[in-house]
């Protein structure tokens, strides 16, 4: 895997075939048009690759209602190169950038700077001054230069097209199954973890505190079920996500994670928690013994969903190895 952090061509005579997008939280839809496009590069002999912009678009274009992102440009691309994508260009992205001609960024970007062979974008994807280039002219002009160019049409599912605005607002609603459906995994929270005040460990119950990017979506306040993987090893999880009430409501939204039997210490480490369910959302209780009350039930019922999840991990996995021995 190679990141580039400006626009050159590669100088050894590669086959350049690239994804324009966004690809915010790599959702379903993404990943159709990635396996197309590394499908297409490794026909041709080319490299798979995908041109990013740092930060969003919308960050700069709108900052007021740019929306809040499922997923850091780091974790995307990891998340790609295991989905087969080899380079990545992640470009600052400006006004001076964002005033490009449709034509302008063919021309410039696509083929004087990248000499691109072949270009994959979604149905709605938009480039240039405004957003006024669209797919079938994209199609048209980079045709009429000899590249290659493929429009993947939407994943539709309830009849609805997959889209990371469905997602977050999934995410928004606390609707970790649905976000799950149209990712095609489980939303992740990503964050270092920070000295908090210690509160949990005094009740009996240690956490993590998670300090997120601000740019960085996080689910409704609430409580839910997850897991965390440290050193390989996976650790059932009940996170709080909120301003802990019963406490007196603290100035800041915060992310607790209550990793059951993980004994360590995480300080200044980054930790990554996938979200199953939503368990309920944040109350405020009479006294700290309500609440230890409460959330001993909170275990409880997470261990039923986790037990629940990695059996239908086994499952899958079983009928997936079955199917390979008899293919």
């Amino acid at each position: 895997m190679e990141v580039l952090r400006s626009l050159e061509q590669k100088n050894d005579g590669s086959t350049l075939i690239i994804a324009l997008g966004n690809f915010d939280g790599v959702h379903l839809g993404h990943r159709k048009l990635l396996k197309k496009m590394v499908s297409y590069a490794h026909k041709r002999g080319g490299i798979p690759s995908v041109l990013l912009f740092q930060p969003h678009p919308q960050q700069v274009l709108n900052p007021a209602n740019a929306p809040k992102l499922i997923m850091s440009n780091e974790r995307k691309i990891k998340v790609m190169n295991d989905l087969g994508v080899e380079l990545f260009y992640l470009i600052p992205f400006d006004l001076i950038f964002a005033s490009q001609e449709p034509e302008e960024f063919v021309e410039e970007v696509l083929i004087k700077k990248l000499n691109v062979s072949g270009v994959f974008v979604g149905y709605n994807y938009q480039f240039g001054k405004c957003g006024a280039g669209k797919p079938e002219y994209l199609k048209k002009i980079a045709g009429e230069k000899g590249i290659y160019v493929e429009v993947i049409p939407p994943v539709v599912m309830h009849g609805v097209p997959i889209s990371s605005t469905l997602i977050r607002s999934a995410l928004i609603n606390g609707d970790i199954v649905q976000a799950r459906e149209l990712l095609g995994y489980w939303p992740v929270l990503q964050g270092d973890v920070i000295k908090g005040d210690q509160r949990g460990r005094r009740i009996g119950f240690p956490t993590a505190n998670l300090a997120v990017p601000e740019d960085l979506l996080i689910p409704r306040n609430g409580v839910y079920a997850g897991e965390a993987v440290i050193d390989g090893k996976p650790y059932m999880a009940v996170v709080n996500i909120g301003r802990h009430p019963t406490f007196g409501l603290s100035s800041k939204q915060t992310i607790e994670a209550h990793l059951l039997d993980f004994r360590g210490d995480l300080y200044g480490k980054q930790l990554e928690i996938s979200l199953y369910k939503m368990l309920r959302e944040e109350k405020k209780y009479n006294n700290a013994y309500e609440l230890i009350d409460q959330i001993n039930k909170d275990i409880e019922l997470a261990g039923k969903i986790y037990e629940e999840i990695g059996q239908k991990q086994l499952q899958r996995e079983s009928s997936s190895l079955i199917r390979k021995i008899y293919n």
